[in-house]
């Protein structure tokens, strides 16, 4: 059984997952810090984030991203949603209208302050001197060697 959704829909159901676990505070921690993953990206604004995501954009997980989503045991089911989403291409989306997935996440077991703690970390390590920019490769890194 599959469910089909505008593909509008399921950017604001990832956007609204991302709340609701408290991942956004990850990326605000990046944004604020100036190691954005999409720098360089026309609809990022300095200190605001992205202005017009895309079902790339949201399906996509930074190492930092892909740490927690692990942490709260996530990350499998995050990436089996997107799997078979057609079009994700990197700041460009040729995703048709509807879409198919085959299910959606179970997230309300997941507490909102976990990211929140998470974040904290990050600020941390910056704030003692630590690249977020070289931790966020060498986590995306751990993750793809893992896979193999």
């Amino acid at each position: 059984m599959s469910i089909e959704m505008k593909k509008e829909h399921l950017i604001q159901y990832g956007l609204k997952v991302f709340e609701e676990i408290g991942a956004n505070e990850i990326c605000s921690v990046c944004i604020r810090s100036g190691n954005s993953c999409c720098r360089g990206c026309e609809f990022l604004k300095d200190g605001e984030g992205c202005q017009k995501r895309n079902i790339s954009c949201i399906a996509w997980l930074c190492g930092l991203q892909k740490h927690y989503f692990e942490e709260v045991d996530l990350l499998d089911d995050w990436e089996r949603l997107w799997v078979k989403v057609p079009g994700k291409l990197h700041r460009r989306d040729v995703t048709p209208d509807i879409v198919k997935v085959n299910t959606l996440l179970k997230v309300k077991h997941i507490n909102k302050n976990s990211g929140k703690l998470i974040a904290d970390k990050f600020n941390n390590f910056i704030e003692n001197g630590g690249n977020l920019e070289k931790l966020e490769e060498r986590l995306q890194h751990d993750f793809v060697m893992g896979k193999l």
